[in-house]
């Protein structure tokens, strides 16, 4: 599969940063006292925190609701559903990948469960662009806002997605 994708697509949503992206949004999740993130929340996560548009208009902290940020903010809803969509094959292979190489477990109700700092993400961090940085960044921010957000039926619903 990966061999007949355009080499721009293979280079910017390769499964090894996508996992890293998914794997921060779960760490934000667990820091906001949330133990696992539900395993749909990453198919939220990932194309919040790429599209650099929507990145970048985030709020800065958690206690703007998001319904609230929607609401002022509604050009960033619009087209979510259709990037969130076209975006799930790579949250699959990322969520896979991330499985497989220890950047989290799933637990028994499929949940992401966080591993802690794995010792080659820190070689790959240091090194890593200032984009590249702010999306870890902001993964963490946006794994933080879903948790506080509510269901993760009210917020699918608020991106007009569906599990």
């Amino acid at each position: 599969m990966w061999a007949v994708r355009p080499t721009e697509e293979a280079y910017l949503l390769n499964p090894s940063f996508c996992a890293l992206i998914a794997w921060s949004s779960a760490l934000g999740y667990r820091r906001n006292g949330n133990d696992r993130m539900p395993y749909v929340l990453p198919f939220v996560s990932v194309p919040l925190t790429l599209h650099k548009p929507t990145r970048q208009a985030l709020p800065r902290n958690v206690r703007t609701s998001m319904p609230a940020w929607i609401e002022e903010n509604t050009y960033f809803r619009v087209g979510f559903a259709e990037r969130a969509r076209s975006l799930a094959p790579f949250v699959r292979d990322a969520l896979l990948f991330g499985a497989v190489h220890g950047l989290f477990a799933f637990d028994d109700e499929h949940r992401l469960v966080p591993a802690p700092k794995p010792r080659a993400l820190s070689g790959y961090l240091r090194e890593a662009t200032d984009e590249v940085e702010e999306c870890v960044k902001k993964a963490k921010f946006v794994g933080r806002w879903l948790a506080a957000s509510g269901s993760v039926e009210t917020t699918m619903a608020l991106w007009g997605v569906k599990p």
